[in-house]
């Protein structure tokens, strides 16, 4: 009588019977460098079939950034001593944020197997990863910042560049950037700005990953407003920032170029201020001239307040200082694409004067039309915003509007319900 063959009923029966086996490879060869990605893969194959497949739970690495290739696993086939294995794989890039030892836990990996004989038979194995050593790459020692990647480019652009300004015009500064191989999350923000005359707003950044088969391409996309607010020269400083190149294992700069404001009326912020006058009989003299100066000055203004002219004036500030107020919350909700906020800050706008409608401003101008249906369109109910050097246009001819002769493309900003 022949005995009978024991039959496998867990996972590591079928492992010990060489009816499975499963690992982590380490798919790139050392050196291993900081911030740069690190491909690692659980790979499990079986002479039979599998039931309901491979899966590796989610886990964390101490310093690291981790994130799966593909959303699917990947299946093989492969010939071993005349029998045909099926293998099923997940692969992983780690990006280590420090040098030294990378310390990563056992991977718990789901394993669902066809036995045959003994039907589906399913359990978890805890897989362990060989030790790993992350090293700097050369060159980026005393660098406060940089990213590794195969490729990274930067396209700056500005959006409301003249060749002179004046107090409450506004600039916007574009940068769009792409890398290779690493997430857009690594991508290091311009710094930030700060000058003397000019507000700086910063719209929140648009991140963006698109993955294709198994490359990884980061978009960061950066828009930086500056509103002038004092006459002058200004300048927005130049930068560099730096990357390691994994191709040529060389560090590369990118450099930023300073940009110069003329501004029409006042001065520079740094003009030298008048020498102050020495001894006493010329500071006694400032004070009583001072002090003169203060009382003529009072009585001066007791007398314009019962005049027209000092209400006149006193209006005609207040409704200067509204409109600056208005041009750079309209700025702001046109970098945020807010359509809703865009629209209601052109009404206030437009209200200024009875008689000045969007209809009638956008009429004569077939693309001034489109812009504002554009604007409606995405802010009462689908599609794209406006571009913000467009939405500029507009609110420059909502500030000096000229009435057309027809009104072939007219455009009404909030048009009743169709019936």
């Amino acid at each position: 009588m022949i005995a009978p063959i024991a039959q496998a009923e867990t996972i590591e029966d079928l492992i010990a019977a060489g009816k499975l086996e499963a690992s982590v490879l380490v798919k790139t060869p050392a050196p291993h460098f900081q911030k740069a990605p690190l491909l690692i893969t659980v790979e499990v194959g079986t002479p039979g079939h599998f039931g309901t497949g491979v899966r590796v739970r989610d886990f964390a690495v101490p310093g690291s950034v981790v994130r799966p290739v593909s959303k699917f696993a990947f299946n093989e086939s492969r010939r071993r001593e005349g029998d045909t294995w099926t293998f099923q794989s997940w692969s992983f890039h780690l990006y280590a944020e420090r040098p030294g030892a990378l310390r990563i836990p056992a991977l718990t990996t789901f394993v669902s197997v066809d036995a045959e004989t003994n039907g589906v038979v399913e359990g978890e194995l805890k897989l362990q990863v060989p030790p790993l050593k992350i090293v700097a790459p050369p060159e980026t020692k005393g660098l406060a910042s940089w990213v590794a990647a195969t490729g990274f480019e930067v396209d700056e652009s500005w959006e409301g560049v003249l060749e002179t300004y004046q107090i409450g015009d506004a600039v916007t500064r574009v940068r769009r950037f792409t890398i290779n191989d690493v997430p857009a999350m690594a991508i290091p923000a311009s710094p930030d700005v700060e000058i003397d005359g000019i507000q700086v707003y910063y719209a929140p950044a648009l991140v963006d990953d698109k993955t294709v088969g198994s490359s990884l391409k980061g978009v960061r996309e950066e828009r930086v407003i500056f509103t002038i607010k004092a006459g002058g020269t200004h300048t927005i400083p130049g930068h560099q920032i730096h990357w390691f190149n994994m191709n040529t294992r060389r560090v590369e700069q990118i450099d930023f170029a300073s940009r110069t404001f003329e501004v029409e009326g006042g001065t520079t912020p740094d003009a030298a201020a008048a020498p102050e006058p020495s001894g006493k009989m010329e500071n006694l003299l400032y004070w009583v001239m001072a002090v003169l100066g203060a009382a003529l000055g009072y009585l001066l203004l007791r007398w314009l307040r019962r005049t027209s002219w000092y209400h006149y004036g006193r209006d005609y500030l207040e409704v200067w200082r509204s409109y600056h107020r208005i041009k750079t919350d309209f700025m702001r909700a046109a970098a945020q694409q807010d359509s809703r906020l865009c629209l209601a800050l052109l009404y206030r706008r437009l209200s200024v004067h009875a008689e000045w409608q969007l209809s009638t401003v956008c009429a004569s101008d077939p693309k001034l039309s489109a812009i504002a249906a554009a604007l409606n369109a995405h802010a009462y109910s689908d599609g794209q915003p406006p571009e913000v050097g467009e939405l500029q246009h507009l609110w420059q001819v909502c500030t000096k509007p000229e009435k057309p002769h027809d009104n072939e493309y007219e455009l009404r900003l909030n048009p009743e319900p169709s019936q």
